[in-house]
C-alpha cells in the first residue's frame, strides 16, 4: 500500500483513535485524513502540479506529518529541508530543489527570505504569525474533501537527502514502494501491531517517514516531540505509554541518567541507530529498565533499517544483528567480489526497500544502485553465524605505514578505559607514517586523564601502530544536528592546525 492508502485504510476503519498526539493535542485518524485531503485541494489550487517538489522546513510537529501526506496526495513530491544549514548553503541549495510551495514557521521564515527564495515559489506559514506567505488555517477552510491526484506504488513518494550541513546534496527518490517494504521489514522484525505507541526522536529533515510510516502501516500512534532534553523525552514516554522508540545512543545515554526505572515501564522496542551502540550502555540500559537496547543498521538509500537486533535473539558485543526481511546484505572487496566470514570488505545491499534513484536538482537523476546493489560506503564483516558488524566509513580508512588502521577498532579500545566517555578517531598526515592516528577524548565527569595516562593505557590493548599519536581532550565533540559526533570538521581543525 502507498502511505495515503494506509491513511485511508485506518481512517475507514477506526476513525476516532488517536493518529498523533503532541503536547496536550490528539488528532484521530478521521482528522488526520480531513487535514491531508483538505490541504492536498488547496496545494493544487495553488497551481502545484504532478511531480513538483515541496519543501518542508518544519520541526517535529503535526504541520510536518499533514504537509507531508498532503503533498503527495496532491501528486507533488515533499523535500525536507535542513533549518540548520546557513543562509549561503540555503542559497546553494533551493534553486537544485526548486519548490513550488514551502511550508514553514515564523523561526524560520527570516532565514529562508534572506537565502533568496524565487518569486514563484508560495511560502506557507505555519503558525499564523506575522511573516508573509499564506497561512496554513486558510488553507484548511472551505474546501472540498475530494480526491485530487491518484497515487501508485513506483511513484516517488519524497526526497530523502543523504547530505547535511555539508557535502554533495543528493535526493535519493524513495518511492511508496521501497517505504511500505522497508516499513513491512521493521514490523515482521520487531512484531509490531497496532496496538504500539511509537516515538522517533530522528531529526525531521532526516528520513521523516520514520515519524509516521510504522504507525500508518499498522495502525498504531505517533508521538511528537519537539525537543530532546531527557526530561521532556521520559515525560513523553510515561503520559503516551510509548512503546516503540527510534533514536541515538546519546539519547538513551540521557534516558539513563535522568529516567527513573518506572518512566520507561511502556517501552518494549529501544531501537538505536545511527552510530555505535556501546555494550555497557545496551546492559545499563537493560539493567535499570529491564529492557536492553537493539541496535540497528540502516541508511537513506534503505529507507531505514536493513540489520537489526531482534528481540529474544541472541546477540553478541557490537554486532548489528542479522538482516532484515525483504533484504540481502553481502560484504565484497575491492572488485566487488564477496569475502569470506571474518574478513573485511563493503557493506552492500539489494531488496524491494532499496533506493534505485538520486534526485540531484534542475532534472538531474543519478542511479545509486549496480544491479539492484547499493554499494554502502560501510565497511564490515560478518561471523559463521550470520551476525554482521560495523567497522568504519570506508572514507575513514586509515593507513599507518601502510598499514590499515580502522578508527572505530581504536575507539572501541579507548572506551574500555574507566574514565574515558567518549573518543573520536580520525587520522593526521604525518610525514614518516603518510597517517597517524589522532584521538579527541572526553573524559567521564568527576574524573581526570593526562595524555600519557592515555598512552600507557592503549599499550596494554592496541598494537603499537594503532595507538593514537595525537591526543587531545576536550569537554564536547562536533556533532551533526542528528546528534552523531562530526569527524568532518575534526579532520578540517587538524589539516588547519588545530591539533
Amino acid at each position: 500500500m502507498t502511505l495515503i492508502e494506509m491513511l485511508e485504510k485506518n481512517t475507514a476503519e477506526y476513525p476516532e483513535k488517536p493518529a498523533i498526539i503532541y503536547k496536550d493535542q490528539k488528532i484521530s485518524y478521521g482528522e488526520l485524513n480531513d487535514h491531508v485531503t483538505r490541504l492536498a485541494n488547496s496545494i493544487r489550487q495553488l497551481g502545484v502540479k504532478k511531480g513538483d517538489r515541496i519543501g518542508l522546513m518544519l520541526q517535529r510537529e503535526p504541520h510536518l506529518v499533514i504537509a507531508f501526506l498532503a503533498s503527495i496526495k496532491a501528486g507533488a513530491i515533499p523535500a525536507p529541508i535542513n533549518y540548520n544549514l546557513t543562509k549561503d548553503q540555503l542559497r546553494k541549495f533551493l534553486p537544485s530543489l526548486n519548490p513550488a510551495i514551502i511550508f514553514t514557521c515564523d523561526k524560520f521564515h527570516d532565514l529562508l527570505r534572506e537565502a533568496g527564495i524565487k518569486r514563484n515559489t508560495t511560502i506557507v506559514v505555519t503558525d499564523n504569525g506575522n511573516a508573509n506567505g499564506h497561512k496554513w488555517d486558510d488553507l484548511l477552510k472551505n474546501r472540498p474533501l475530494t480526491d485530487p491526484q491518484p497515487v501508485s506504488l513506483d511513484d516517488t513518494a519524497y526526497l530523502n537527502y543523504t547530505s547535511g550541513s555539508t557535502g554533495e546534496q543528493k535526493g535519493a527518490m524513495a518511492t511508496h514502494a521501497n517505504i511500505y517494504w522497508n516499513t513491512v521489514s521493521a514490523v515482521e522484525a520487531f512484531k509490531i501491531t497496532g496496538d504500539d505507541v511509537h516515538l522517533c526522536m530522528f531529526a525531521p529533515f532526516a528520513h521523516p517517514h520514520e515519524l509516521l510510516a510504522r504507525a500508518l502501516c499498522t495502525g498504531g500512534t505517533m508521538v511528537l516531540l519537539d525537543d530532546i532534553f531527557p526530561k521532556s523525552l521520559a515525560e513523553a514516554i510515561r503520559e503516551h505509554g510509548v512503546t516503540c522508540m527510534m533514536g541515538l545512543a546519546p539519547m538513551y545515554e540521557m534516558l539513563l541518567d535522568t529516567a527513573a526505572s518506572d518512566d520507561l515501564k511502556s517501552l518494549r522496542i529501544p531501537e538505536s541507530g545511527g552510530m555505535v551502540t556501546r555494550p555497557d550502555l545496551i546492559s545499563c540500559f537493560e539493567k535499570q529498565f529491564g529492557i536492553p537496547i537493539y541496535p540497528v543498521w540502516g541508511s537513506t538509500e534503505t529507507t531505514g533499517i536493513a540489520i537489526a537486533v531482534r528481540p529474544g535473539e541472541k546477540t553478541k558485543e557490537y554486532s548489528l544483528g542479522k538482516p532484515c526481511p525483504y533484504y540481502e546484505v553481502k560484504v565484497v572487496d575491492e572488485n566487488g567480489d564477496e569475502v569470506r566470514a571474518g574478513e573485511i570488505g563493503e557493506l552492500a545491499f539489494r531488496g524491494r526497500g532499496v533506493v534505485r534513484e538520486y534526485y540531484l536538482g534542475e532534472g538531474l537523476i543519478k542511479d545509486c544502485s549496480n544491479q539492484g546493489w547499493y554499494f554502502s560506503g560501510d565497511l564490515g564483516r560478518y561471523d559463521k553465524e550470520g551476525f554482521f558488524y560495523f567497522m568504519d566509513r570506508k572514507s575513514h580508512l586509515l593507513k599507518v605505514a601502510g598499514l590499515k588502521v580502522y578508527p572505530l577498532e581504536v575507539e572501541i579500545a579507548l572506551l574500555t578505559h574507566p574514565f574515558i566517555k567518549e573518543a573520536a578517531v580520525i587520522g593526521v598526515k604525518d610525514g614518516l607514517r603518510g597517517e597517524i592516528p589522532k584521538a579527541v577524548i572526553i573524559p567521564k565527569e568527576g574524573h581526570s586523564l593526562t595524555k600519557e595516562d592515555i598512552r600507557s593505557f592503549c599499550k596494554g590493548v592496541l598494537s603499537n601502530y594503532k595507538i593514537p599519536r595525537i591526543i587531545e581532550l576536550r569537554d564536547d565533540l562536533p556533532r551533526f544536528a542528528n546528534g552523531k559526533v562530526n569527524k568532518r570538521q575534526l579532520m578540517e581543525e587538524a589539516r588547519g592546525g588545530s591539533v
